[in-house]
């Protein structure tokens, strides 16, 4: 089925080809016994193909039982109200201070994209308002729930955002984490990097890593893009790319540089996995785009040290 991939016994991801880009924003749909869940949406551009695949799955309004949101970005959540519109009665669960952000987007959530994020911000379009009656919020920093037979167990993850949520499927030992721990590119040689975007937290995002190393998951599956095994080797390598990329970012500007592009090459000596990045053809520009966006997190993070 074209740009939909079975992962595992009840496990597919969706690829929505935004601005015509693989390995960028793909949904994950989990069958539930007679029920589906979503696992972010991707933006409002990506829904009518998501409505496509969906409906060559057959998800319609009355399976679709939940939404799984890691956290409100655009690229996962700015297509909700649109495709809440014909999925009326799926509710959303989602941490607490990403509800308000739903329910009225345009003051906050999408004005920060388009300070951010520019063009992209843009090519993902203006998000609908959620009706709050849908919504779920968790309140806590750990949250369970069973859906048809299915243990899934969540657990706070910030850094990335603070209103981030990581999770894991228990039966199969999965954990989607989201942009907790990085990207993971198959098409780049299986490169894994950073997702960083000002403002970040550092040192909350290594202990979201090491929160989720405690959960022993044995698969990891990345926003963008991929299920991988040996969880807890790629989520305690990404830790020390992390502090690697503090440490150049650090060096580059006692010597003076503070371009994005600059910093890139300098990044791209210690980190190989990030250069195959940064120097890729435009055929992941999107993601491009977030690593170099990755670089400005840092460089404010250390400019406020």
């Amino acid at each position: 089925m074209e740009n939909i991939r079975h992962l595992e016994e009840n496990i597919w991801q969706l690829d929505l080809k935004v601005d015509n880009e693989t390995e960028f924003v793909a949904p994950y749909l989990i069958k539930a016994g007679n029920s589906f869940i979503l696992v972010d949406i991707g933006p409002k551009v990506g829904i009518p193909e998501l409505e496509r695949q969906l409906q060559i799955m057959g998800v319609n309004q009355r399976n679709l039982k939940f939404i799984f949101l890691t956290h409100i970005h655009l690229d996962h959540s700015g297509g909700l109200g649109t495709l809440l519109k014909n999925f009326p009665d799926t509710e959303v669960i989602v941490h607490r201070r990403g509800v308000p952000h739903l329910i009225d987007p345009y003051k906050v959530l999408w004005q920060s994209s388009l300070d951010t994020l520019g063009w992209v911000a843009e090519m993902y379009q203006k998000p609908d308002p959620v009706s709050e009656d849908c919504l779920i919020a968790i309140q806590d920093k750990t949250f369970e729930i069973n859906v048809d037979g299915l243990e899934f167990q969540w657990i706070e993850t910030p850094g990335h955002a603070s209103h981030h949520f990581s999770f894991m499927m228990m039966d199969k030992k999965i954990m989607f984490s989201g942009d907790s721990a990085g990207m993971f590119i198959p098409g780049l040689n299986d490169a894994l990097v950073p997702t960083t975007p000002h403002p970040y937290r550092m040192s909350s995002g290594i202990e979201s890593l090491n929160a989720m190393i405690e959960y022993k998951p044995e698969k990891i599956a990345y926003a963008h893009h991929a299920i991988r095994p040996n969880a807890d080797l790629l989520l305690k390598k990404h830790i020390d790319q992390l502090e690697s990329w503090k440490l150049c970012v650090s060096d580059c500007l006692k010597k003076g540089i503070s371009e994005e592009e600059a910093i890139a090459k300098e990044i791209s000596g210690v980190d190989l996995e990030s250069g195959r990045l940064f120097s890729a053809s435009e055929d992941f520009g999107g993601l491009r785009k977030a690593l170099v966006g990755s670089i400005t997190g840092f460089v404010h993070l250390i400019n406020q040290e």
